[in-house]
């Protein structure tokens, strides 16, 4: 008989790593990581750590210039609109060109890991072996936090505004700006003109988004190493047959998904000589206790695994339970999003929570039986995917 997922093993986890906030660089981060260690060894696994550099700034300096730098453009937009000017072009222009590169934002993220910095970190890897070894399968999650000034609903609503009236405004400028152009004249009232400065008005707020480590980190992200150590307990005692299970603890995830880039550019060769697949588990269920899968991200949607996700909705349903979907356009990112985009068979069992980046996110807020669920779901996956990898040549 299989074993099986014990809840009571993943909370004393959850309850371990949420003692304090885990912000890269401070000693609750230093010390999670100590704690996996130690997790990991007593289990067996074979395990070590995989050190890397990054940098704060593009969290804490060219985020934040960002959304400066479009708010301004935004504002002289209106300005020059306002006054009827056919320069008004320029900055439309301006706006669509980087709107459109805001939504490739999973690029900059490679590029600024790619860079490194003078901040230390690094992830911690746990291998379990199986028979046959035909492929491997990752079980992952991030083991940082940290707080923001803004509540996350805050944030998330400034973003989609900002950028969708952005969009909208630089539509109109150039339009109007190329009516100007021929002789015609184009009067923006008053009440016009203020409705035009919301993009301006969202994009710089969020220049005041500011990083701190106040957040007790239980949700984001304690439940999702709860949930891998606690499944690789279980796997160390019973191995998969055909695929070799990673579970890896990321760092820095909250500066800009590094570790997760880090590892990935680093291993990319060797998994895909044979069938890889990656689970990411990111506060994996909500606080009233529903499951969610991310199905998509950026715009054009680029989308996550069908294959994993169909195998993780029939294992749900087989156990009464059901998952729903989340597409994440803009604003907000996860360590699986790299390894779709590199083309491995990636997904991330993400939910939508407003408390998280703040005090709030306590270990008392945690739906137990939510955890329970996504535990057990866990494990009907992994052995779901190593059967059907017995199958393969």
């Amino acid at each position: 008989m299989s074993l099986v997922f014990d809840v009571s093993k993943a909370y004393r986890h959850l309850e371990s790593l949420a003692s304090k906030g885990r912000l890269p660089g401070t000693p609750g981060e230093a010390e999670a990581r100590l704690y996996i260690l130690k997790v990991c060894r007593q289990m067996g696994f074979e395990t070590f750590e995989e050190k890397f550099c990054y940098s704060r700034r593009p969290l804490t300096l060219f985020l934040p210039l960002i959304c400066l730098g479009l708010g301004l453009i935004s504002l002289l937009g209106s300005l020059l609109l306002r006054f009827e000017s056919h320069w008004m072009m320029v900055p439309g222009f301006m706006l669509i060109f980087f709107i459109y590169m805001g939504f490739k934002w999973a690029g900059a993220f490679e590029y600024f890991a790619k860079k490194g910095g003078g901040e230390k970190s690094s992830n911690i890897i746990g291998v379990i072996k199986s028979r046959h070894s035909k492929g491997s399968v990752m079980l992952c999650a991030h083991y940082d936090s940290k707080s923001q000034l803004m509540p996350v609903a805050v944030r998330a609503a400034l973003f989609i505004i900002g950028f969708v009236t952005a969009a909208i405004l630089a539509i109109t400028v150039v339009i109007v700006g190329f009516i100007t152009l021929r002789g015609e004249t184009v009067t923006v009232g008053t009440p016009y003109f203020i409705i035009t400065l919301i993009p301006a008005l969202c994009l710089l707020a969020l220049v005041l988004n500011f990083t701190s480590n106040k957040s007790p980190g239980a949700l984001d992200n304690a439940t999702g190493e709860a949930v891998i150590l606690e499944a690789g307990r279980v796997l160390a005692l019973e191995p998969l047959e055909n695929l070799d299970v990673i579970v890896a603890s990321f760092g820095c995830e909250e500066m800009g998904l590094v570790g997760s880039i880090k590892y990935l550019l680093a291993h990319e060769k060797e998994l895909k000589q044979k069938p890889f697949y990656m689970l990411n588990f990111d506060m994996p269920f909500s606080p009233e206790g529903k499951l969610y899968l991310n199905t998509g991200f950026e715009v054009p949607p680029r989308y996550t695994s069908s294959k994993i996700n169909k195998i993780a909705r029939s294992v749900a349903e087989n156990l009464g339970v059901s998952f729903r979907n989340i597409f994440m356009p803009v604003g907000a990112a996860a360590d699986h999003m790299p390894w779709v985009k590199h083309s491995f068979e990636a997904t991330g069992f993400v939910s939508p929570t407003t408390y998280v980046h703040s005090r709030k996110d306590s270990i008392d807020r945690i739906n137990k039986d939510a955890l329970d669920k996504i535990g057990q779901i866990t494990l009907g996956i992994l052995r779901e995917l190593d059967r059907i990898s017995a199958l393969s040549p």
